[in-house]
């Protein structure tokens, strides 16, 4: 379970109070001429946000709202063990696990 919160009065919260779709991006940057083996590569998990409820502190002062995300997409971008291919494992809850390698 993927859950993330936004403060009160957040720009975050109000767009997702108002369009729940979210994605999640990992870094992004091309792998390093001569060191492409050393690339980590890329990663972003999509869906939509549903709300969680509030978000409290010791006190019980209300600090923020939580989301729980309803996951639609995940894909994980990277490299073949050779660095030759670039390798795309996608998910969705509909299709399952596909992996595409090009040249």
């Amino acid at each position: 379970e993927l859950r993330f919160g936004s403060m009160t009065g957040a720009r975050k919260g109000a767009d997702l109070q108002r369009d729940p779709r979210f994605a999640l991006h990992g870094p992004t940057f091309h792998p390093e001429e001569g060191k492409e083996g050393e690339w980590p590569g890329e990663a972003k998990i999509a869906g939509r946000a549903v709300p969680a409820g509030a978000v409290t502190a010791d006190e019980g002062e209300e600090q923020g709202e939580a989301f729980v995300a309803d996951i639609t997409e995940v894909v994980v971008t990277g490299l073949d063990p050779d660095a030759t291919k670039l390798v795309i494992e996608s998910w969705t809850p509909e299709r399952g696990l596909r992996t595409i390698e090009r040249a």
